[in-house]
């Protein structure tokens, strides 16, 4: 049997119809979720983006005035600092939502085990953190690809120091969201 080829122009028509199908038919779905009370997507920004020399109480009400509805903030190790930190958001009307780990610094993926630990270690506070804050995520970016660390190298490695902060996030109800970058 004859393998028959695709052209260019054949291929985008049939592409464009898949998607604008694939399209009409989630639209009942959304209005559907609408009206069961689904919840909304908020408009947020990282608190690093606003001004450093602000206070955080008029970072978060710069961040109110600009119609932002929620904060992504960063880890604290001081967990009373985290509170008052999450109060002044909640009483500016942007609570923190989520916070954001990265994993740059000491990626779950790095050959040495003592980075992988320092890695593991702030996760740990970070999800402890995001507790206190009452924020329901914490973004990981938990592998870093380079010379010395092949993909699969750092897929199970950060993987397996992944399943080790789980039992935490769990029991905490915090949501690990892992970025793949």
């Amino acid at each position: 049997m004859k393998e028959k080829i695709m052209g260019r122009r054949s291929f985008l028509k049939h592409t464009a119809a898949v998607t604008v199908g694939t399209s009409l038919l989630g639209q009942p779905r959304l209005a559907e979720g609408r009206r069961r009370g689904a919840k909304k997507l908020r408009k947020a920004l990282q608190l690093r983006m606003l001004p450093k020399e602000l206070s955080d109480a008029d970072k978060f009400k710069l961040a109110k005035k600009c119609g932002f509805e929620g904060i992504e903030a960063t880890p604290m190790e001081d967990l009373n600092a985290a509170r008052r930190q999450a109060k002044l958001a909640r009483d500016a009307g942007v609570p923190i939502h989520g916070l954001v780990f990265g994993g740059w610094h000491a990626p779950l993926s790095d050959p040495n085990p003592e980075v992988r630990k320092k890695g593991l270690e702030g996760m740990e506070t970070a999800l402890r953190s995001a507790k206190v804050m009452d924020a329901d995520t914490v973004l990981l970016v938990p592998a870093v690809v380079k010379e010395d660390v092949r993909y699969a190298d750092a897929y199970k490695r950060s993987q397996e120091y992944i399943r080790k902060l789980l039992p935490l996030a769990e029991q905490l109800g915090v949501i690990i969201a892992v970025e793949n970058v």
